[in-house]
C-alpha cells in the first residue's frame, strides 16, 4: 500500500475489520471508520465498531443502507430460492452494497481508499491492481470478491491478506491493544442470526410458492415416491435429510420448480463435466477460450477447467478431470490463473 491521505474502513465491530483499521493506523493513515445499518439486527454492530473507533481514537459514522439492502440482497436471496436456486448472499452483498454503494459513501466523505477486513491479497499484473488468494487459502475470501467489478476494486485495499490465520489476526489484535481480540466468529448470514434460513423464507412473501410441499419424483422410472415439504429445504446434491426410503442413494438432482417436485437421481445422474455461468465479471482480460482453476463452491477445491466465453456475461465452463457433483444453480463460479489470480467470476445456471 502506498501513502494517501485518507482510509475508510468498513467496519462491523469484528477483530477482523476492527484489526485492518488497527493496522493502517499503526502506519500513519488518516482513518475512519464506516458501519451499514442494514438490517434490524445491525444496533449490535454499530455499537460494537463505534465502541473499536473510540478506542483506536478515530471517527465513526453509520449509513443507512437498509432499503438498499433490503432489495439488493434479502429480495434476491427470497428470489433465488423461491425459484430453485442456491444463492450466496455474501457475493451479492460485497457486489452492490460493501464495495459499491459503501464505497460511494465513503468517496463523499474524503476517502480515497476504503479497507475491509476480508482475507484477500492484491497484487500487479501486467500493470493493473489485481486480486489474489490469502496466503492461507483455508481463510481465503476472494471467492466471494468475484462479482465486484474491476474499477471499484481498485479502490479497496486489504490489510489482512497476508495473514496466516485467524489466530495470527487475534495476536496482532491483542498486541494491537484491540479490546476485542477473542470475539467470536460471525455467522454465514447477517440478516438471519438464528441460522433457520427456512423459517426465514417461509415468513418472506416472495418466497412463498417454494415453501409449498409437493411431490418427489425418481428421474429414473418416473414414479413419484414421496412428498416434499418445500422446494427451500433442498438443494442440489443433498442425500441426507430426504425422507425417502430406497433400496439405493438417491440424490437431488433437479428442483422442478415448475411441478413444484423433488427430483431424485443416482450420482451418476447428479455428475456433470459442464455447465454455464451468467452475469459474469470479468477481472482480467481474457480470450475466448482459456484454460482456468475454478472454484464452484466457498468451500470446494479448486479444479482444472476449459473456459469458452459465449458472450460478454456468460460462458461455458468444462472440467479437465473427474465429473463434479458440487454444481449448484445459483452458486457462483470464480476463476484462477495458475498465480492463484482471480480472473472473474459468475452465476452457475440451470443445468
Amino acid at each position: 500500500m502506498e501513502p494517501r491521505n485518507r482510509y475508510a474502513v468498513a467496519m462491523s465491530g469484528g477483530v477482523d475489520s476492527s484489526t485492518a483499521a488497527a493496522i493502517l493506523l499503526q502506519k500513519g493513515y488518516d482513518v475512519f471508520g464506516v458501519t451499514m445499518d442494514i438490517h434490524s439486527y445491525s444496533a449490535v454492530a454499530v455499537r460494537n465498531a463505534r465502541n473499536i473507533c473510540d478506542h483506536l481514537g478515530i471517527s465513526h459514522y453509520v449509513l443507512d443502507a437498509k432499503e438498499q439492502f433490503k432489495k439488493a440482497v434479502i429480495d434476491t436471496f427470497a428470489e433465488y430460492y423461491r425459484t430453485g436456486l442456491t444463492p450466496n448472499p455474501c457475493a451479492f452483498c460485497n457486489r452492490d452494497i460493501k464495495m459499491s454503494l459503501l464505497l460511494e459513501y465513503a468517496g463523499t466523505m474524503g476517502a480515497e481508499m476504503m479497507a475491509t477486513g476480508h482475507y484477500v491479497s492484491m497484487t500487479i499484473k501486467d500493470g493493473s491492481v489485481c486480486i489474489r488468494e490469502a496466503s492461507n487459502q483455508s481463510k481465503d475470501q476472494s471467492y466471494f470478491l468475484a462479482l465486484v467489478p474491476k474499477d471499484k476494486l481498485q479502490r479497496i485495499t486489504f490489510p489482512l491478506g497476508e495473514m496466516t490465520d485467524k489466530a495470527e489476526t487475534r495476536r496482532m489484535a491483542e498486541a494491537l491493544g484491540l479490546p476485542n481480540f477473542k470475539q467470536d466468529e460471525s455467522q454465514d448470514i447477517c440478516f438471519i442470526p438464528s441460522g433457520d434460513y427456512r423459517k426465514f423464507l417461509e415468513e418472506w412473501n416472495s418466497a412463498e410458492p417454494a415453501c409449498r410441499g409437493g411431490n418427489v419424483r425418481h428421474a429414473g422410472t418416473g414414479q413419484i415416491i414421496g412428498t416434499h415439504d418445500g422446494l427451500i429445504n433442498y438443494t442440489i446434491g443433498q442425500r441426507r435429510g430426504l425422507g425417502i426410503s430406497t433400496n439405493e442413494p438417491l440424490y437431488v438432482i433437479q428442483l422442478d420448480v415448475a411441478n413444484n417436485e423433488v427430483v431424485l437421481g443416482d450420482t451418476k445422474q447428479l455428475e456433470t463435466k459442464k455447465f454455464k455461468a451468467t452475469e459474469v465479471n470479468w477481472l482480467m482480460d481474457m480470450p475466448d477460450a482459456f484454460e482456468a482453476e475454478i472454484k464452484q463452491r466457498s468451500a470446494c477445491r479448486k479444479c482444472g477447467a476449459e473456459v469458452k466465453k459465449l458472450g460478454e456475461t456468460e460462458i461455458e465452463v468444462t472440467l479437465l478431470d473427474t465429473p463434479s457433483s458440487a454444481i449448484t444453480p445459483g452458486q457462483v463460479c470464480a476463476m484462477y490463473n495458475n498465480e492463484g489470480i482471480v480472473i472473474g467470476g459468475g452465476i452457475i445456471a440451470r443445468w
